[in-house]
């Protein structure tokens, strides 16, 4: 009976150490997302997608522009206000100015005019090291 015992108090203490180390684990997965406490970012780090590389010049067609706004670790940094250069020809509307909790911020940008243009990204009043080439026909 004691051997029953024993075995079951070694079970018991050795589930209870992978449930702990387990936890910690996870609570460290999530760690990824932004925190209101990270208000530094990198502009090296940061960066911007820009789809579809080509739009029809009617106005109607837009071309969507994610920006991501990342810190030192790759991480996302909420609360950001992020802007674009403007352009006479280029309508920008803002659908997200400010960085969500991944950094993220997104502009649909449409043109009457055909052409290339590229516009500076400023995160607050710094430039980003990427511009937003878009190209409309």
């Amino acid at each position: 009976m004691k051997k029953i015992i024993y075995f079951f108090l070694i079970f018991i203490f050795t589930l209870s150490i992978f449930t702990i180390f387990f936890w910690l684990y996870e609570a460290k997965f999530f760690v990824g997302r932004a925190s209101v406490f990270q208000q530094s970012f990198s502009v090296d780090n940061s960066y911007l997608f820009v789809t579809p590389l080509r739009a029809k010049a009617n106005n109607i067609e837009k071309i969507r522009v994610t920006v991501f706004v990342l810190n030192n670790h790759g991480l996302g940094v909420f609360g950001k206000k992020v802007s674009l250069g403007t352009n006479e020809n280029l309508n920008i509307e803002e659908i997200q100015a400010l960085t969500d909790n991944y950094g993220k911020a997104v502009f649909d940008i449409s043109s009457i005019r055909s052409g290339e243009y590229y516009l500076e990204v400023k995160v607050e009043d710094k430039i980003l090291l990427q511009k937003a080439h878009l190209s409309f026909y």
